[in-house]
Order: structure tokens, then sequence, then C-alpha cells
């Protein structure tokens, strides 16, 4: 305890002393201390004036945040998911720096490998897939031995795919990470990788091999280690089978199974995808009055968590329940709000038939009650609303949709022509010679370029700039 307050005592004269600077961070993930710049700046300088330091010192920040992804990890499949979202969420930059100086430090790529894939929810659950392949990417690469850190990573990987292309390469990856899980003797990052697996196949429109994979994995139980919510996963994504494939009570009695798991534990986010499928079994059903109150609660849960994912698919169904309600207008900025939504994950919905199918026709019919300028309107409507404000209106909670924006917002960050191409040469990992030498410019332009790139988009780093644009791609 004296310890404890000796650091309380410090960090509040800092802060009477302006060294540190107190914020409030969004969606309550607490108060946040942060350094000036110029002092921050001061401080990194002093610090590598003595040998190692400046390294010892990341290291320990590296590791205290892998304690922390651990903790956060474990804690996942509970009450306090909302929590760690704000926390992580705040931390962002903390994160990023951990696994820059791993991955671009001798001796140390293992440690942002373990880091990378310990983040599987962060990136997968929280709006972040596009950062966290791009984070996986370079940790697989640089870690090409088999160890666990690799199998974890190679099953997490797959699991961000993004296009119909990530999902080739995502199955071979899920189907290496299973084989090497197994001749580690890992049954627990091999029952991660059986998820993935058949979440490929549920995509590619394989529905009977991934009714059949998921009734084996259902039916065997949590494995020794496994996380309760891939295995909460696996019951949710055989329930989505059951229903594609025509057999909604069969999807009903396997998401009241899920349903009972989510409850004892307090939990949300998996929550979120049953009370989807159950939506969904009642629309195949046709049974359109029970099935969009569980489409309304399964995206307020998904908005708590921030799972872009889970919106999308969510505004796709919920789109089609108002077409099967006769609501073409709804319907039409439905799916101008969920496209918009895809937009930042895969406008392709992953290629999958099924998802494009129900959308055409949703598509169709709307386009048939109110002609096409009416339908042009409805869906641009939807298309420019932001997350937050389509969101509302599917619940309900916004009944009149604005002919434009109900706020007014911030103006996009834009780069200039020139800057652009130093980004994404940055991207490449080039430095500022080799920028300078590739543009045929002098280094200290280079330089001030990296520089005004940098303030623009708010980052600290050069790793930031890179899963940047690697998002924008």
């Amino acid at each position: 305890m004296p310890e404890s307050l000796d650091v309380l005592e410090a960090v509040a004269g800092l802060v009477d002393k302006s060294v540190l600077v107190r914020e409030d961070a969004p969606d309550g993930g607490g108060a946040r201390y942060r350094l000036l710049d110029t002092l921050r700046h001061y401080g990194l300088d002093r610090l590598r004036e003595r040998p190692g330091a400046e390294a010892a010192a990341r290291r320990r920040h590296r590791d205290r945040v892998q304690r922390y992804a651990d903790a956060c990890e474990a804690a996942w499949f509970g009450p306090g998911q909302r929590e760690i979202v704000a926390r992580l969420g705040a931390d962002r930059d903390g994160l990023r720096a951990a696994l820059d100086f791993s991955l671009t430090t001798p001796g140390e790529a293992r440690a942002g490998l373990r880091l990378a894939g310990t983040l599987w929810f962060h990136w997968h659950a929280c709006g972040a897939p596009r950062e966290g392949r791009y984070w996986l990417d370079r940790a697989l690469e640089a870690n090409p031995e088999p160890t666990p850190e690799r199998a974890r990573a190679l099953w997490v990987s797959a699991l961000l795919a993004g296009s119909p292309e990530d999902l080739t390469r995502g199955l071979r990856r899920a189907r290496e990470a299973r084989a090497l899980a197994e001749r580690l003797g890992d049954p627990a990052e091999a029952a991660h990788a059986d998820y993935v697996i058949g979440v490929v196949q549920l995509f590619a429109d394989d529905l009977t091999a991934a009714r059949a994979h998921y009734e084996t994995t259902v039916a065997r139980g949590p494995v020794p280690g496994q996380h309760l919510s891939l295995y909460g996963l696996d019951m949710v994504e055989l329930a989505c089978a059951h229903a594609f494939l025509g057999r909604p009570d069969r999807a009903t009695a396997v998401c009241e199974q899920a349903l009972r798991l989510c409850e004892a534990h307090g939990e949300d986010w998996v929550r979120s995808y049953v009370l989807r499928i159950l939506a969904l079994a009642h629309a195949v059903r046709g049974d359109w009055r029970r099935a969009e109150p569980c489409a309304r609660e399964a995206l307020r849960r998904k908005l708590g968590v921030h799972d872009v994912i889970g919106i999308g698919l969510t505004l796709d169904l919920l789109a089609r329940i108002a077409d099967g309600l006769g609501a073409a207008e709804r319907t039409a900025v439905l799916l101008g709000g969920a496209d918009r939504v895809w937009s930042d994950i895969d406008r392709d919905r992953w290629g999958s038939a099924a998802l494009n199918s129900a959308r055409r026709a949703c598509e169709t019919n709307a386009r048939a009650a109110l002609g096409p300028g009416a339908y042009e309107r409805a869906y641009g409507r939807g298309g420019v609303l932001g997350l937050a404000e389509i969101a509302g209106f599917a619940l309900g909670e916004q009944p009149q949709v604005p002919d434009g924006p109900s706020e007014p917002r911030a103006a996009p960050v834009r780069l200039t022509r020139r800057e652009s191409e130093v980004a994404e040469l940055v991207a490449e990992g080039l430095g500022n010679q080799q920028i300078a030498d590739r543009l045929v410019i002098a280094r200290r332009t280079a330089e001030g370029h990296v520089e005004r790139i940098l303030g623009k988009l708010g980052f600290s780093n050069r790793s930031q700039i890179a899963a940047w644009v690697t998002a924008r791609r």
C-alpha cells in the first residue's frame, strides 16, 4: 500500500507541474495520463543517452502490455466486456508501440507474435480486423518456427480473413494451425483452429460440411484450455448452418443451449450472435414480428462492444426483416447503411452466396415497390449515416431519416498526392533516405513529409502509418 500511495503522489505531483496531462478516456475507459509531446521527446532523447536504456524501457512496457492483454483475454467471456473494449481502445497506441518494438527489435519477434495472437478478441470482436491482419501477417513472417505462438497466430489470421481470396488463404492457415497444434500436443489451440475451419466453410457456402463439422465440435464439448467464447461460437455457427439449410427448429434449440452458457457467465458478445441467429430462424419461418426484436437486441449488444462485422451482418438481417414486413423504404435505408458498414470490411461480404443472394432479393423487392428514383434516394440516405445513426434508425430510436447527415461531420483526413506517395512507401518499409531516393527528393524533404503525415493522422510512429495504409487498401 505505501508503494501505491507513493505512485499516486508522484503522478499527482507531475499533473500539478503540468508534466503529465490528465484526460478522461472516451466510452468509460477511465482516467488517462499523457506527456506533452515536447517533454516526451526530451525524455526519449535523455533515455537514448544511456546505452540499452531505451530498449529496456520498451521491453518492460511490452511485457506489461502482454500481461494486460492476457488478463483481458481471460476475462473476455464474462460481464466486463464493454469495459475491456473501452480500455483497449484507449490503449491502442500503447498496443501498437509494443507490437512495433517487438517486430523491429532483434530477438523480440516471438514476443510480438504472442501479443498479436493474444489480442484475437480485440481484432475480431471490437472493429479492428484490418489492423489485426496487418500485425499478424508481419508477426507470422518474422516467426516461421513451429511454436505454440505460431499455431495461435495462424488461426487468428485465418479468422480475420476479409475477402474471398483471403478465405482461401484463411482455410489453409487454419488447417496449418490445427496440424501444428496437434503436433505440439495443444488441444485448445487445435479446437480454436477447428472453429475457424468451420467458419470458412460456412462463408464459402459449403453448408452441409459446416453443419457436420460443428455437430462434431459441439458434441465433444469444450476441451481443456479452450476459450469459452470460441466454444460458444461453435454453437452459434451450428445454429446458423441449420437456419441456412432450412431447419429453424434445430437452429432454435442450439441457440437456447448457447444462451444458457452466455447467461451463466454474464456474457454479451457471443450472446449478440445467438440472438441474431434466433432472429434468422424466425425469418426462415417467415415470422417477421418475432424476428425483429431479436435482431434489434442483437444489434444493441453488438454496438456495446463495437463489433463492426456483427453490426454489418445484423443490419443485413434487419433489412431482410423489413422487406418481409413490407416496409420498402425502411429496407432501402437499411441496405444503404449496411453497405456503408460493409465497405470498411469487405463490400462483397466475403463472396458468400447466401449473404449476397439475400441482399439482392431485398433490393429487388424494394426497387419494385418504390420505383428506381425513390429507392436510390432512400438507399442514399442510409449510406450517408454514421454507424451510430444507422444503428439508431435500425433500433427505432430515430424514426425519421434526414436527407443528409443529422450533424456536421468532421472533415476526413486528406493527404496531398505527395504525402500519399510517401505514406505508401512507408508502408513498404522504406526508410527516409530510401523514400528520398525513390522520389528523387532531398532526405530532409522526405522527413518533412513523414512528420506532416504523422501530425495529420495523429500518429506517433511509422508502423501506425503502415497499418493505416493497409486498412485503406
